[in-house]
């Protein structure tokens, strides 16, 4: 990156900010510029060391960057670019975080002079809490990073944001930007809808007889979490994408009814069939670096409900130098596969971690899902 002089993020929220404070504390001496419509939020950023300085002027945030960061709702991505767009260096590569694809290579090529290069880009990874309070150093560590260049796209120019994306801990994937709005549609878009959809359907029983949430346990919480995200980004995305959502919502539909069938003509063999049929499709879902989702080699481990007894666990395998590369905590205790799952980014540290463990007395077992 040594060509790489001055990055600019244009957006200090989750994302915005947490590119800041990744960049500057693997890349100190590179210069990173924030530009904010809220002057406290710039202020926040420099104190917090996201960025070396910032503005809410778009034109002396852009001008001389060689990157430039596009962290900010859909909607508002056409004005912005066009705001820029004179102010920009010639050779200057811009990219984004969007969460759908197709109509942004539509608003660049619209927008974007031709000396300057698109890059489109889309970290999967956010957090639950909103703007620059949610941002942090960690958040792209081990997530998957997808990119989506046109096949007339600069190489020069994929190479750098691919090298920037991975020097702060990501893992990147090409994918076009279609396939990458259809795949994001099944596998973040519907999920949402369905998360949002099993709440609403069960708050409307909570609110006409009550009872039902406080008997709400594991399985209910982890199915319905996203359900609690952010709710304006959340209706932009899906009408950003709703011609690949459509049908998938369509074929969800017909999937519930499958269900429905089996239960109203009460056949026991169609009802567990589509079960394991399920159960089948689920132990396929760590597919490799070619998917959305890197290949995970898990753990699920029984925690002694006691004081320090997760801080043990993770002083054990750090001490024998073993990434945990993702780490769920299951918050109810209603099956006896464990209330913690691990997951690791090679096989032989999954099978390190277990004799660590084991030797250890933990109760721990390797997991399928």
């Amino acid at each position: 990156m040594q060509e790489l002089k001055r990055i600019t993020i244009i957006g200090l929220g989750v994302i915005g900010g947490s590119l800041g404070l990744a960049l500057k504390k693997r890349h100190p001496k590179l210069q990173v510029c924030g530009v904010d419509v809220n002057r406290e939020i710039i202020q926040e950023a420099i104190s917090r060391n996201a960025i070396d300085n910032g503005t809410t002027d778009i034109a002396s945030g852009v001008r001389d960057a060689n990157l430039i960061f596009l962290a900010i709702p859909m909607q508002v991505m056409a004005k912005t670019c066009l705001a820029m767009a004179p102010y920009l260096s010639k050779g200057a590569i811009v990219t984004d975080t969007g969460s759908t694809k197709v109509n942004m290579v539509g608003v660049m090529a619209c927008t974007l002079p031709p000396q300057v290069r698109f890059i489109g880009g889309h970290p999967m990874t956010g957090s639950e809490k909103t703007g620059l309070q949610g941002a942090s150093e960690i958040l792209f560590e081990n997530a998957a990073y997808i990119l989506t260049p046109m096949p007339d796209s600069d190489e020069a120019a994929i190479r750098l944001v691919r090298e920037v994306v991975e020097s702060i801990g990501a893992r990147t994937i090409i994918l076009t930007p279609s396939d990458h709005d259809r795949k994001v549609a099944a596998v973040s878009h519907l999920p949402h809808v369905a998360a949002s959809a099993l709440v609403n359907a069960i708050g409307t029983l909570e609110a006409r007889e009550g009872g039902y949430f406080s008997l709400a346990a594991g399985g209910f919480r982890d199915s319905t979490r996203i359900a609690a995200s952010n709710s304006e980004m959340w209706t932009d995305i899906l009408l950003q994408n709703s011609q690949a959502l459509l049908p998938l919502i369509r074929s969800y539909r017909e999937c519930l009814e499958d269900f429905e069938r089996a239960l109203e003509s009460q056949n026991p063999r169609a009802l567990y069939q589509l079960f394991n049929d399920a159960r089948e499709q689920r132990e396929k879902v760590p597919t490799g670096l070619k998917g959305i989702l890197p290949q995970l080699f898990e753990l699920t481990v029984m925690v002694p409900d006691k004081p320090g007894a997760i801080g043990q666990l993770a002083v054990l395998l750090g001490s024998e130098h073993i990434n945990i590369s993702d780490i769920e905590i299951m918050r109810v205790r209603e099956q006896d596969d464990g209330t913690m799952r691990l997951g690791f980014s090679q096989e032989t540290h999954r099978d390190q971690a277990l004799k660590v463990l084991l030797d250890n007395n933990f109760t721990v077992k390797r997991s399928t899902l």
